[in-house]
């Protein structure tokens, strides 16, 4: 019995480093996508003059595309891992698209700031989420409902106030949130580990339970940087 406990304990710290490690290079990748994207002056004017002229359709494409890549991702864990890839890799390009904005209106000083503070708070809410005993998933129905009511929020803000105030508002709102969110997913991988210890498929599936992860920095890193980053 102790023996299959330490198996089980050996095979959840292998998954965890590897569902971490997808995590930071998920994160590396989308930091260098967005700068070679924001560098390239052409593409971005591309999509400066269409997020400034479909204002809807390009809130609607930044919210439903990377869902779309995370359920496709999700789907195809157990198939294929080179599918699984391929989406993950789509996933963070989309992203990267968001974040272009970000490198054109804060300096690089503030943005490597912002990044190194993200990291250390993602650190902590991951640390503290994976070592608690409480069990998060009574947290799922609130966290959902907090994203929808900040999306609402800003998605009317974007189309009609245009109020500064009410944005840095609904950015410390998304901070909390997604502090809360990174330690619900951190402790969620202990629950996926559990659900699919016996697949063959544990690479593909770390590589979908990093998506999570890496989606919850990235929106913790750009409300951050939106509060306190030095704008250009």
């Amino acid at each position: 019995m102790q023996t299959i406990d330490k198996v089980k304990s050996a095979g959840l710290a292998k998954f965890t480093s590897l569902v971490y490690l997808y995590t930071g290079l998920g994160i590396a990748l989308w930091t260098i996508s967005v700068q070679a994207i924001a560098n390239n002056q052409a593409l971005s004017m591309v999509i400066f003059q269409g997020m400034a002229q479909h204002r809807i359709i390009s809130m609607i494409l930044m919210i439903g595309i990377p869902f779309a890549f995370i359920s496709i991702c999700s789907r195809l864990a157990t198939k294929s891992y080179f599918l699984t890839f391929l989406s993950y890799v789509g996933f963070i390009v989309t992203l990267s698209v968001i974040g272009v904005p970000i490198f054109y209106m804060y300096s690089a000083r503030s943005i490597v700031q912002t990044l190194t503070v993200t990291a250390g708070a993602f650190v902590i809410s991951a640390v503290i989420g994976f070592v608690t005993k409480k069990d998060l998933t009574t947290w799922s129905r609130t966290l959902f409902t907090g994203l929808i009511a900040i999306i609402v929020v800003e998605v009317i803000n974007g189309l009609i106030f245009h109020s500064t105030p009410l944005l840095m508002l609904t950015s410390a709102a998304v901070i909390i949130l997604f502090l809360f969110y990174i330690a619900f997913d951190s402790q969620n991988i202990k629950r996926i580990y559990q659900n699919y210890s016996d697949s063959e498929s544990l690479g593909a599936i770390a590589l979908v339970a990093s998506v999570s992860l890496v989606l919850d920095f990235v929106n913790l890193f750009m409300s951050i940087i939106q509060i306190f980053g030095d704008s250009n």
